[in-house]
């Protein structure tokens, strides 16, 4: 009973030690410079197509303003990107760039949540929070800006 015993917690530890290597790869990738370029043609993507979608004046001003915000801020945080590490965009091995066509405000407000989130988090990975990285940091700062204000102008129906 003891093997028994035994065999089944080695099993139960190497799963959990599986789970948590998934995890941790996972997250070691996050904000590799592919992610980082996909995330932001997605985010640029997903604002357009809620522009010409929406049938509110304010909300088609405020995603055009949004756009054009995102759009500068974006290429100036790529272009520094790549300065800083000598490369250049490398795509080919994307199959796909995801399109979010949202159907309503509340799915359009969760997404750009969802993007505002996914630059706050940049302080938690070590390759972009370094002190190197302010230049970086400062522009993404920027972005956030926008999508913060964006969501005030989001209150005015």
């Amino acid at each position: 009973m003891k093997t028994k015993s035994a065999d089944k917690k080695r099993l139960v530890n190497k799963t959990k030690k599986m789970r948590y290597n998934k995890n941790k790869n996972k997250n070691k990738n996050k904000y590799n410079q592919e992610k980082i370029v996909l995330t932001f043609l997605e985010m640029l993507n997903t604002v357009k197509l809620y522009h010409w979608k929406t049938h509110s004046y304010p909300q088609h001003k405020a995603t055009d303003e949004l756009y054009s915000n995102l759009n500068k801020n974006i290429d100036s945080f790529v272009e520094i990107m790549l300065g800083k590490t000598g490369t250049r965009v490398n795509l080919t091995n994307v199959k796909h760039i995801s399109l979010h066509d949202c159907n309503t405000l509340g799915e359009f407000k969760a997404k750009i949540d969802e993007y505002k989130n996914f630059l706050i988090n940049m302080n938690s990975d070590a390759r972009v929070n370094i002190t190197n990285n302010s230049d970086l940091l400062n522009v993404r700062d920027e972005i956030l800006g926008n999508m913060n204000q964006f969501s005030y102008l989001l209150t005015f129906h």
